[in-house]
């Protein structure tokens, strides 16, 4: 799971201390299965029907927020609790409205605000685009509580588990992959901005669990970063090379080759047995899985199909990280898929720094090597094996 139980309990608690949840509310969060498909047709309680989200069908919520009435009502209610706990000065306080927080999700949803949604909402363009911003704001605030790594023993290996059931490959606790947005640069810049399938991006790295859950958000920067700079000056990748989460393994691309604790494809010109094949192709299955995260992504939230011009990956930042507690959100609610999902193109490797070659002894390297003998020399047959079909099925 991205968020720890303990931690989405607390969140319950904050909520109900501070008395915003209605009754149908806390009830359906409280009494949440993780992989139960949140009904979407019972009764709405006598305030929710005079509340703003009472008021829009659930056709319009689908249609233009991407998102289901329990999962709106949470997040409401979370946004709405959190702004008033936060320090503004009076005369510069947002007003964060019902209608208003619903104006920011559907920007976040169709990359503009269209008047339909606005007209419903009852609110002018102007008042919805300062909610957005505000909004946007309090989101990526909040990515610290909504988007963990797993820090204990047990959670590491309760997602480990998950992926050695989908792959075959153990102690791997999370995908690594770098979202990437298009963009406008600023003419100067133009060059750095370009990523390996040609177009100006900003990318950002991404750790996720077997459910697609986010684990990690960080290092957003220009497209053409190479991979292994981003990995190496990232916070959770300092906290890998010095072993803060034991000896797991983060599954990443061939650009990654001889980053510590990353699992990377056997080289062509190393491969000797059938355990290496083997090998190669489950850690395919588990590393393109990052066309659906990030597919998932795109699609709920168009606003990160393009950004437009920009001056900075920075100002674009907060955007990103908000759109990614609200994927961990709908996760957590099993909300359905907008109709028009579909996969992210894989992106070709950046440039491969070939750090092994500067090593005269690499422990983790040596690892990858025992394990891929241990678990996959007896591999048989990939076509029949139940994990390669269960990921299919993921995929």
């Amino acid at each position: 799971m991205s968020l720890a139980g303990a931690l989405w309990f607390a969140v319950q608690d904050d909520l109900l201390t501070n008395g915003v949840c209605n009754n149908t509310t806390s009830s359906n969060i409280s009494n949440k299965k993780p992989d139960k498909q949140p009904s979407t047709s019972e009764p709405i309680s006598a305030p929710e029907i005079h509340s703003v989200l009472g008021g829009l069908d659930d056709h319009f919520l689908s249609r233009w927020l991407h998102l289901n009435r329990q999962c709106l009502r949470f997040i409401i209610d979370f946004i709405q609790a959190r702004f008033k706990k936060d320090i503004f000065a009076s005369s510069h306080k947002p007003n964060l409205s019902e209608a208003n927080i619903l104006a920011a999700l559907a920007y976040y949803a169709q990359g503009s605000l269209p008047n339909k949604v606005t007209d419903r909402l009852r609110i002018d363009q102007k008042t919805a685009c300062e909610a957005v911003k505000a909004t946007t704001k309090l989101l990526s605030d909040l990515t610290p509580e909504f988007i963990t790594f797993p820090n204990s023993y047990n959670d590491r290996m309760g997602a480990a588990q998950a992926f050695k059931n989908l792959s075959g490959i153990p102690h791997v606790v999370g995908v690594l992959g770098y979202l990437h947005i298009r963009v406008r640069p600023p003419v100067l810049e133009e060059r750095m901005y370009v990523n390996t399938l040609g177009y100006h991006s900003i990318m950002v790295q991404v750790i996720f669990d077997a459910d697609g859950n986010l684990f990690s958000v960080e290092q957003c920067c220009p497209g053409g970063t190479p991979e292994h700079s981003v990995w190496e000056n990232s916070d959770i990748g300092r906290q890998f090379s010095i072993f803060q989460h034991g000896h797991t393994w983060i599954i990443g691309s061939p650009s990654l080759l001889g980053c510590g604790h990353v699992l990377t494809p056997v080289e062509t010109i190393r491969i000797k047995s059938n355990a290496a094949v083997q090998f190669n192709k489950a850690h395919a299955l588990l590393y393109n899985s990052s066309q659906h995260v990030f597919g998932s992504l795109k699609s709920r939230f168009q606003c990160l199909q393009d950004f437009g011009s920009i001056q900075s990956p920075e100002s674009v930042a907060c955007m990103i990280r908000a759109c990614c507690v609200l994927h961990n959100i709908s996760k957590k609610f099993s909300v359905p898929l907008p109709a028009d999902f579909s996969l992210e193109p894989l992106h070709p490797p950046s440039e491969v720094l070939n750090i092994m070659a500067e090593q005269q002894f690499d422990y983790m390297e040596d690892t990858k090597d025992e394990m891929i003998e241990m678990f996959f020399n007896t591999t048989e047959n990939e076509d029949d094996s139940e994990a390669t079909r269960s990921m299919r099925e993921y995929l």
